[in-house]
């Protein structure tokens, strides 16, 4: 899955010039509301790194560095981006360091941002807690086929709008998650439990959601 639909394109992004100097930075900050944003060249057109308002305020105290000196002085995470065609998967563990990724295009010009909470919104998408009604959380000794007999089972009264396998190191047993679809019926999800209990799996908990 491409992450290119879920950033914040670059018309929606605050962010400051590379000419900019800590002060006029600040300001930006101050008036965003951000702890940190992107600094982009003077055209706008490529990313430059990352200004944090606590390297600014900590720069001043200390001394180091004055409000006249240039915004580059402070520049972080220059090398810190993704290419707007990345995949999902490439950027998950990367993204957990920072407040967000700058993203760039084929052509190394700046895209937009992929925050926290643009990952959120993926995950809320893959996993259906928008367009679900029911998630089983279902046990399982690990034996091949136990996905497939899981699946083959549910399909038998109602489709499935997520899947979702934990304990995926395990060589006893595994956790998979499903979630129903939003018109499932109390009765389809009494079925449901009750014929993957009969295949010698264990429900032991439906969350409604």
């Amino acid at each position: 899955m491409k992450i290119k639909y879920n950033i914040i394109p670059k018309e929606r992004v605050s962010f400051v010039k590379e000419s900019f100097t800590i002060r006029e930075a600040v300001e930006e900050l101050e008036e965003c509301g951000y702890r940190c944003i992107p600094i982009l060249d003077d055209s706008a057109t490529y990313y430059k790194g990352n200004i944090y308002v606590q390297d600014i305020y900590k720069a001043i105290i200390k001394e180091s560095h004055t409000w006249d000196d240039s915004v580059m002085a402070l520049a972080d995470d220059r090398e810190v981006f993704i290419e707007e065609q990345a995949s999902f998967f490439t950027v998950f563990s990367s993204i957990k360091k920072y407040p967000y990724l700058a993203v760039i295009k084929e052509d190394k010009t700046f895209a937009g941002i992929l925050t926290h909470a643009n990952v959120m919104a993926i995950l809320e998408d893959s996993w259906g807690v928008k367009t679900g009604s029911y998630t089983l959380n279902i046990s399982t000794h690990e034996y091949k086929g136990a996905l497939s007999t899981i699946v083959s089972t549910v399909k038998k009264h109602t489709g499935i709008q997520a899947l979702l396998t934990l304990d995926n190191e395990s060589r006893l047993f595994r956790r998979v998650l499903i979630t129903l679809p939003a018109d499932t019926t109390e009765k389809i999800l009494k079925n449901v439990t009750h014929d993957l209990e009969k295949e010698g799996l264990r429900v032991f908990e439906i969350e409604k959601i």
